[in-house]
């Protein structure tokens, strides 16, 4: 019963649990914020960036044997970039695709790649390491969907501690993402789209920054 000018037990036990109604909502504020902290550039201090068009691109995988070479599945067939260079080296037109397993997620290598079975990440699954021997990681994040940020957190700094996070970098913000990760080695990673790859290299000392 609803006592006028006084508030019952039932009125502050309502207030306390319209307090918690969403905690869902209160958590995915409080992403946005760590997100927003974070450093609005593609390019990671440390690295260089170069950008190459891939139409129809399905699938990527470093290879182990030379973490360098990047192969690149795409619907004209394959491709190897040299990470090292930022070079395309590679191309095959073969487009029986009965080099490619899209089940165990693998594409055999062209050129020096030949003999290498290479597993691959993209369109039909799979994925590349987020973690680098240096503490490099790659985050996913989600907090604007249909929007996907990618956040490169460098030397095990971590996007969900505040403090960490305005040492990390936002470096993809955009609606489709096919493929993310590192090389073996850690000396290389990329992001990709259907229809282009980024490619990073960590640089040298005594290197310029580059976009």
């Amino acid at each position: 019963m609803r006592i006028f000018g006084r508030s019952t037990p039932f009125d502050n036990a309502m207030k306390i649990f319209s307090k918690n109604i969403n905690p869902e909502h209160e958590n995915r504020l409080r992403l946005r914020k760590l997100v927003e902290n974070a450093k609005k550039s593609d390019v990671p201090t440390g690295w260089k960036k170069e950008t190459f068009a891939v139409g129809g691109l399905s699938e990527v995988g470093f290879s182990k044997n030379h973490p360098e070479l990047l192969l690149i599945v795409s619907s004209q067939g394959r491709g190897i970039i040299d990470c090292s260079k930022f070079e395309l080296t590679e191309r095959d037109n073969n487009t029986d695709f009965d080099w490619f397993n899209s089940y165990e997620l693998w594409s055999m290598g062209i050129g020096k790649l030949t003999n290498e079975k290479i597993p691959v990440s993209g369109l039909c699954g799979g994925g590349l390491p987020l973690l680098s021997e240096y503490g490099d990681g790659i985050q996913y994040m989600a907090t604007e969907w249909p929007i996907i940020d990618l956040i490169f957190e460098p030397e095990f700094k971590s996007i969900y501690k505040e403090e960490d996070s305005k040492h990390c970098f936002r470096i993809f913000h955009d609606y489709e993402l096919r493929a993310f990760g590192f090389s073996s080695n850690g000396e290389y990673f990329i992001t990709a789209t259907s229809s282009e790859i980024n490619v990073y290299r960590k640089e040298k000392n005594g290197e310029e920054h580059h976009v």
